[in-house]
Order: structure tokens, then sequence, then C-alpha cells
């Protein structure tokens, strides 16, 4: 029988940061993940420099493109507003690599890696969490539950999926010489184009990852919406194409996020930016803030509870109700949106920008709203 301090299930940004917090203070951990390492993961693969100064390491081993430029497209008002900055804005991965970075940093840290490695049980006996996987039980005192969107750990543990998922859809392609020279000097994202969401351009090494989103699950064709764009960017005659949908949460678990000694972080709480629909950010942040509540606990599942909920409190959970609000004007509203365009423009974007920035957070943005109010 395996015995921890924590497990830590799902190997991706949230899983690593909890399992690096951890093994970095001399508990004993595990670090459980379904698949075979590293593994692909539907993702942007965009850290943006928030996300970098949260992780606190060099990627440039996996970074596919450096971008200290990124654009933005207001179709709306028919404008290009870029943002430029000394230091890369977003560094482009492929997720198998940036996560199996993040892991073997844990791993070196003290963390024990068992993957592949599949949870089919969870239950609560003595004090302790009983992990049953497909190689046998692996007990711990505190397991945090960091296996993503579509992660089972949640559901066994007991909790409700109360959360708002959206639906993406992204395009890995390789296109000719010529077109991958035009797009790929910076990352785009057009507003104005998909209706309740946005449309993207992120430019790797050697092709394309291109998508759309939706605010509103199951209203609009997303395969219809992204053959469109590629129209409207000029991508007619892809060389290969790799299709991949996937769901983003955008709002939490209402609710108490640890219960019977399982705390939820990362997709697995419903940790996405309503705006961005960007997770590595809050998946960092609140799996370094889960490490810390299990650390400080005493083995006291109340005090890892009130531990955990008060550090989201001052942070995480109501800069996601402010982006909320600010994803809700955006994308809900093309008006307003063409409104803020025309009155705002660049100073809007670069006000906009600060959150993913780190620089400052949403509830700054709001609040500037707010002091200027809106007539349309």
């Amino acid at each position: 029988m395996s015995t921890y301090d924590a497990a830590v299930v799902g190997g991706g940004p949230a899983g690593a940061a909890a399992a690096l917090a951890l093994a970095r203070r001399g508990a004993k951990v595990a670090l459980l993940e379904r698949e075979p390492l590293p593994r692909y993961k539907t993702c942007g693969g965009g850290v943006v420099l928030r996300a970098q100064r949260l992780i606190g390491l060099d990627l440039g081993s996996v970074a596919e493109k450096a971008c200290r430029t990124v654009a933005i497209y207001a179709h709306d008002v028919d404008g290009r507003f870029p943002l430029t900055r000394d230091e890369p804005l977003i560094t482009m991965t492929m997720r198998d690599r940036l996560d199996y970075l993040l892991v073997q940093t844990a791993v070196q840290a003290g963390a024990e890696l068992l993957a592949p490695c599949r949870v089919t049980e969870v239950a609560t006996s003595g004090g302790r969490v009983r992990l049953g996987t497909e190689h046998g039980p692996v007990w711990a005192d505190f397991v945090v539950a960091a296996d993503g969107a579509l992660g089972n750990v949640a559901r066994l543990a007991g909790w409700p999926d109360d959360r708002r998922s959206i639906p993406a859809l992204e395009y890995e392609i390789t296109v000719d010489d010529a077109t991958f020279e035009r797009l790929s000097g910076e990352p785009r994202f057009d507003v104005g184009t998909v209706p309740h969401g946005y449309a993207w351009v992120f430019p790797k090494a050697a092709h394309l990852s291109v998508g759309v989103l939706s605010t509103q699950r199951g209203t609009r064709d997303l395969h219809e919406q992204l053959e469109r764009y590629l129209r409207l960017v000029g991508i007619v005659a892809p060389l290969e194409v790799k299709r991949h949908g996937f769901v983003i949460p955008v709002r939490p678990r209402a609710g108490a996020l640890v219960r019977e000694r399982v705390v939820l972080v990362g997709d697995a709480a419903g940790f996405a930016d309503p705006l961005t629909a960007e997770g590595i950010s809050y998946a960092l942040r609140s799996g370094q803030l889960a490490g810390e509540a299990i650390l400080q606990s005493g083995g006291d599942e109340v005090r890892v509870r009130e531990h955990y909920h008060a550090e989201l409190a001052k942070g995480i959970l109501p800069d996601l109700r402010a982006s909320r609000k600010i994803a809700a004007l955006l994308y809900d509203y093309p008006r307003v949106r063409g409104w803020l365009f025309r009155r705002y423009g660049q100073a809007g974007v670069e006000a906009l920008a600060g959150p993913l920035l780190g620089d400052y957070d949403y509830r700054r943005v709001v609040r500037r709203l707010v002091r200027r109010p809106l007539r349309v």
C-alpha cells in the first residue's frame, strides 16, 4: 500500500504547481497522470506573461515562439490594435512539452510520478483518502483534483458539476511557406467575427494554431465559424489540418471547493478566464494555493478549506467575476463593443491587457468602467 501526505491527480499546470509547492517543502507527494507523459493536450498553448511569472521557469526549451507583439482585430470598427512590450507577451508552446517540463520540475523537487495511472474510485476512510487506480490503491492525507475540464475525480468525490463550460474548436494547420510567413509574425485575436466569442491565430514553430470559441453553449456551428474565419485570414489551401474540439469552464463550481479531504484546482474547479478563456494562469495559482493550504493545515481538513477559500477570495474569485462582466459587454452586446473600440481604441486595449500581463487585475478595469458610465 502506497501512502502519501498528498496525492495530486492530473499532470497539467495546476497539478504540477500543487505537487511542486508541496514537494519543495518536504511533503511526500504522488503525482498521478492517466496518460503516459509527454501526452498531447488540446490547447492554444499560449503562455501569457502573468502565467510566465507564476511558473518562474525558463521556458526556452519548450517555446515554439516568443511573441513581443500581439494584435487585436476589432471588426466592428475595422481596426487593428497592437500591443508591444520588451518581454514576451505570449510564449507559444505545445502543451505536451510544457506540461512535461512542469511535471519534471515537480519530480526533481521530490514528487513521485505515477503514470499512466487512471483513478477509478475516491473514498475517505479513517482521516485519509483512498484512490482506487488501475495499479492498486493510493492512500493520501489529502487529494488535489487537477484533472481538468473533463476529469472524474470531483464527480467520484461527490461534487455536482455546476460549472459553466463553453465550447471551442481548434485546428492545428500546416500551410505553405508564403502563408506561414504572412501569419506567423504575431498572434492575433479577432472580435466581431464569431457571435458571442472570438477567433485566433497562434503561430507555432512550423504550423499555425487557429481556433474559435463561443461564450454561448450549443447555439453556434463552430466548424462553420472556423471555416469562415480561415477564409477571412486567407488560409485557403492548407497542407494538413488536425481538428480538436474542447470545452473551457469559465464559471467556478458553487459552494465549497474542499470536501472530504479533496481540493479542486484549475479547470476541475472552473477557473478559466471568462474574457480570454485562458486557463493556465489560474491553474498555476490555484495549484500553488492548494499546496500552501495543505502544508499549513497540520493535517486538519477544516484549516485546509478555510485557508484555501480565504486565499481564493482575495484574488482568483473576484477577478473571475470582474472578467465575466467585461466579457458580457464585449461578446453579448455588439453595439457596446463597437462604441468601446471607437471611443477608447488603443487605450482600451492597453487597459484590458494589464491583467494578462500581471500588471493589475480585472477589478481595476471594472472600476475604471464604473467611473465612466456607458451610455450607448
